[in-house]
């Protein structure tokens, strides 16, 4: 069968142009798609940063702790009583127990009994 040379040529610029038609539409979205694993690596830096702070913060209280215990007399007083129970020579010292947890029996009324 014969095919006239413009049908043909017509045709040919049809398949091209479905052909860009595809590549303009597949191409950039799958260009600019995101990698998993790359979103994956960025939560994880999300999660260490926050914990960096964290740890940061944590480090900061320790550091005024240790200046305070260095530098503050009463810093070191007030930790030894806390810590150790410490007190001095002519302090009065109460110690007050607590009771157990023991649960009350609960009361109960004498209830007026029914005469027959």
């Amino acid at each position: 069968m014969h095919v006239a040379p413009p049908l043909r040529r017509w045709m040919t610029r049809l398949g091209l142009a479905i052909v860009v038609a595809i590549a303009i539409g597949y191409l950039p979205g799958e260009v600019l798609r995101r990698d998993p694993r790359a979103i994956k690596q960025e939560r994880q830096l999300e999660q260490m940063q926050k914990e960096s702070r964290e740890l940061a913060a944590t480090n900061q209280a320790i550091f005024r702790d240790v200046e305070a215990l260095r530098n503050d007399v009463g810093a070191v007083e007030a930790r030894a009583r806390a810590d150790l129970g410490m007190v001095y020579p002519d302090e009065v010292v109460l110690r007050v127990r607590r009771a157990p947890n023991i649960d009350p029996a609960p009361v109960q009324r004498n209830a007026p009994t029914e005469t027959p």
